[in-house]
């Protein structure tokens, strides 16, 4: 036999359905020949892997009776021609071997795509989950903010004072609550975002000195919130003001005034 031939028994050998004397031949052939060795160690892997996720299905009645008249059909001709003198062009062995491949093939290809819907549908559940944990970051977010609101306005001695917009911002709104220790929140309300790189800061004029606060930002809605510490030296007559500045603060005010406490 030539090597091809080795190559055709090496699924049979797999299979364990290889007949004796070829099973011989055959072991005789991998002692000198490294490739059909490593081919046969792949086709016994894809044994296995059948073995234990295949489940043993019949053949349904249609391709039972589909076959078996290929046989009887096939075993009339062989007769009316003389079958001693004919050979037979695939070998019993071959055949079990091409349905076993077929076989095979179908369930390699069904195990190929379930791994494919499962990878599939890993990736929505974990992108779902993360769109998800943020929506929770967020919230968690906004409910201390609102806590720390609550507590500054609710504290005994606090005091809330209301920012006005000027013509450059109608509609927009501001207040700025903020306890004896100077502890401070502001929540602003109709204020667009403010573009890349710039922000709204909040500055505290004691004296015509304005003192910088911090910077903050609104989102789409116009809202905004930010806490901040009160400097020294307030009183009842401190004006609250907010301003456009860049994004990190500026010392002193670079633009006009937007929203500012009344006198």
């Amino acid at each position: 036999m030539v090597h091809e031939d080795y190559k055709e028994m090496l699924p049979s050998r797999a299979l364990s359905t290889l007949e004796g004397g070829d099973n011989v031949a055959l072991n005789e052939h991998l002692l000198v020949c490294p490739e059909c060795r490593r081919e046969l160690e792949t086709w016994e892997a894809t044994a296995s892997l059948l073995s234990l996720s295949a489940k043993p299905m019949e053949p349904s009645a249609t391709v039972r009776e589909r076959i078996l008249k290929q046989v009887r059909e096939e075993h009339r001709t062989q007769t009316v021609e003389n079958a001693a003198a004919r050979v037979v062009p695939f070998p019993p062995r071959s055949r079990a071997v091409s349905y076993g491949l077929i076989a095979a093939g179908l369930v390699c290809t069904l195990l190929i795509s379930w791994i494919a819907i499962l990878s599939r549908q890993n990736r929505a559940a974990m992108a779902e989950l993360q769109k998800v944990t943020e929506q929770i970051r967020v919230k968690e977010e906004e409910l201390t903010r609102e806590r720390a609101i609550v507590a500054i306005l609710t504290g005994p001695g606090s005091k809330m004072t209301p920012l006005v917009a000027t013509n450059s911002v109608p509609g927009a709104r501001a207040r700025l609550a903020y306890d004896p220790n100077g502890q401070a929140v502001l929540v602003a309300e109709g204020l667009p975002a403010a573009p890349a790189g710039k922000g709204y800061q909040l500055w505290f004029i004691v004296g015509n000195k304005p003192l910088p606060g911090q910077v903050f930002n609104t989102d789409a809605s116009g809202h905004g919130t930010m806490r901040d510490h009160m400097p020294s030296g307030i009183d009842d007559k401190t004006i609250f003001a907010i301003t456009m500045e860049n994004s990190t603060g500026e010392s002193l005010p670079t633009s006009p005034i937007l929203l500012r406490s009344e006198l």
